[in-house]
């Protein structure tokens, strides 16, 4: 692996590192803490990226694999949808946490396994069909570390807004 390629894959685990501290400490109600009413949780937006790892885990051997293959998504219905009809409020924090850490792990590995095909792409297709994006397996692993670089901060402003 090169040096721009190690310190990407870096990046994407000290980014587990810095949800880790935003959690560490908080008290078992802090889960249910949202910055403002009607608002996802703590909890909520830990389900969410659990989610990543499962939807992305496939993609990233996808791309590895079979560079050029189409993925389709299909009818996903948004967050909110996800959020309801599989109850990220109230099920557990603690498998989700466990569930990311393992898919960090997962990911990291076969990446770096890998770095010589980090150009390797896959399309992502609508119901039509239709490319819609083309991101290289480098591409993946920058937007998934955004991601949750987004997520913890807005974890971080949840936990500010309800310890004032």
């Amino acid at each position: 692996m090169n040096a721009e390629q190690q310190k990407i894959l870096d990046r994407f685990n000290t980014s587990l590192d810095d949800l880790d501290a935003v959690l560490q400490n908080l008290p078992e109600e802090a889960l249910d803490w949202s910055e403002k009413e009607g608002e996802w949780t703590i909890n909520e937006v830990l389900h969410h990226l659990a989610g990543d790892g499962n939807v992305f885990a496939f993609i990233f051997e996808r791309a590895l694999v079979l560079p050029g293959s189409n993925v389709f998504f299909g009818a996903f219905p948004g967050n909110e949808v996800w959020c309801d009809q599989l109850d990220w409020r109230k099920r557990s924090a603690a498998s989700a946490l466990e569930l990311i850490h393992t898919h960090r792990k997962f990911l990291s590995e076969m990446v770096s396994h890998f770095p010589d095909r980090w150009d390797n792409r896959v399309n992502f297709c609508n119901e039509k069909g239709e490319v819609q994006a083309d991101p290289s397996v480098k591409g993946l692993i920058i937007m998934l570390t955004e991601h949750m670089v987004e997520h913890s901060e807005m974890i971080k402003k949840i936990v500010n807004v309800n310890q004032a």
